[in-house]
């Protein structure tokens, strides 16, 4: 993941609900903050209701993060953007263009903040279990 981060390509994890997902990206993320004693991880967890809007905030503040690292600490230190829960929003086609094109609106993003994204697997569900979760 790290050299991932590294060569600028984004990464994307997938895995059941409490595997360890974020908190693998936590315990990377944290080896650069003891060294340089700064904060290198923003988490954005996304949801139904995250919107366009939620994503251009997210976006204003982690670039201005990032900035503010690279300003104090060279090329030593990344910040990464992390889109948790990334499957359960509409606005994914937003997060592509971030995660994929590095353009937020169709401006560029700086090459100091990097992208990581989790998403859940998609279940389908039988009659049983959909009765079930109506019902509770």
């Amino acid at each position: 993941i790290d050299m991932k981060f590294r060569c600028g390509i984004p990464v994307i994890m997938m895995g059941e609900t409490g595997c360890g997902k974020t908190r693998l990206l936590r315990y990377l993320c944290e080896l650069q903050e003891k060294v340089f004693k700064v904060k290198t991880l923003l988490c954005l967890k996304v949801h139904g209701g995250t919107n366009e809007r939620h994503i251009e905030d997210a976006m204003d503040m982690a670039i201005a993060h990032a900035k503010n690292n690279k300003k104090q600490y060279g090329g030593k230190v990344y910040t990464v953007l992390f889109f948790d829960e990334v499957n359960t929003t509409e606005a994914i086609g937003l997060i592509k263009e971030v995660i994929c094109d590095r353009t937020i609106l169709g401006q560029p993003i700086p090459d100091e903040l990097k992208f990581a994204a989790a998403c859940n697997p998609y279940k389908i569900h039988d009659e049983e279990t959909i009765k079930s979760l109506q019902n509770a």
